[in-house]
């Protein structure tokens, strides 16, 4: 899995997604985009939006009913390499290449989304959405 949890009702998802990262890896990320380029305006925050969002269904079990969960997958660059173990959020971390990481036993939806990533990497260059902050 890749770090992620719930949004607090206190935090936006952005906000969430840095927060989650940080608990999970004790890194500190800066989000991206290639879809979205970030917005400064005067009247308003701009969010970030997420570079996937989509919704997968929850069978109904002995502890809660049928429902869906909502998944907004962000990008991220993490500002160090070093991790931070924490037991309480994650059984094991390690770093791993995009193809790498396509060999584990993932979600449907994660391992599409490394796919686009890493063709989105492939061809940044020829499409220039990465921007330098």
């Amino acid at each position: 899995m890749v770090p992620g949890g719930h949004i607090e009702p206190s935090e936006n998802q952005v906000e969430a997604a840095i927060r989650e990262a940080r608990e999970e890896t004790g890194l500190n990320i800066k989000l991206f985009s290639f879809l979205h380029a970030e917005n400064k305006v005067n009247d308003s925050e701009w969010i970030l939006p997420p570079e996937y969002f989509y919704q997968q269904q929850i069978p109904a079990s002995s502890q809660e009913e049928s429902h869906y969960h909502l998944d907004f997958a962000y990008l991220a660059f993490a500002n160090e390499v070093e991790f931070t173990f924490n037991a309480k959020e994650t059984k094991d971390i390690k770093w791993v290449n995009l193809e790498q990481a396509l060999n584990f036993n993932l979600f449907e939806g994660t391992r599409f989304i490394i796919d686009e990533i890493i063709s989105k990497f492939k061809n940044h260059e020829k499409i220039g959405y990465i921007q330098e902050a």
